[in-house]
C-alpha cells in the first residue's frame, strides 16, 4: 500500500481522536505486523496537530542550477582574468556551481586565466617545436655550436 494512503488514514484516525498507539495497532491488526510504526504515526499526529494536513512528501534534492554552460563559456571567453566570485555574482549563483560548471566545459586557471584545459593546434604545435628544441640541445650540445673569433 502506498505511503499516501496510510496517511490519509492517520489523518481520518486523528479526527477521530485515536491515540498514536492505538492507531498502529489497528493498521497492523488490518494490513499485517510492522506496517505502521508507532513513532512515524506519532511524527505525523505531531503535523496534524500543528496545523499542517499537507500528505505530500516536500521536493527534496538540490535546486536546480540557472547557470547555462553555453552562456558561462561567452562569459569566460569575453573576459578570461574575472575571478570565480565575479563569474558567480554574474550569474546569481555560488562560486562552488560556477567552479563544477567551468570544469563541465573543460576551462581551468592557470596563471590568474581562464583557459582551455585541452590543447589547441597552435598550442600542440608550439609544444612539439619546443620538445624538438631541447633535444637538439641534449643530442648536439652547447659548445658545438659557439664560434669563437679573433681579429689577428
Amino acid at each position: 500500500m502506498e505511503n499516501l494512503k496510510f496517511r490519509i488514514i492517520y489523518e481520518y484516525e486523528f479526527h477521530r481522536g485515536t491515540s498514536a498507539a492505538e492507531t498502529a495497532r489497528r493498521i497492523n491488526d488490518v494490513y499485517g505486523g510492522g506496517v505502521a510504526k508507532e513513532n512515524k504515526v506519532r511524527f505525523w499526529f505531531q503535523r496534524f496537530r500543528s496545523g499542517n494536513f499537507d500528505l505530500q512528501n516536500k521536493p527534496r534534492g538540490r535546486p536546480e542550477t540557472k547557470v547555462d554552460n553555453a552562456e558561462l563559456k561567452a562569459i569566460v571567453e569575453a573576459d578570461p582574468s574575472q575571478t570565480t566570485s565575479e563569474i558567480a555574482a554574474g550569474c546569481g549563483v555560488s562560486d562552488k556551481t560556477v567552479l563544477i560548471h567551468l570544469k563541465q566545459i573543460g576551462k581551468v586557471k592557470k596563471l590568474e586565466r581562464w583557459v582551455s584545459h585541452e590543447l589547441s593546434a597552435a598550442n600542440r604545435q608550439t609544444r612539439d617545436c619546443c620538445v624538438t628544441l631541447l633535444n637538439r640541445h641534449n643530442n648536439e650540445g652547447i659548445l658545438n655550436r659557439i664560434i669563437i673569433c679573433d681579429k689577428k
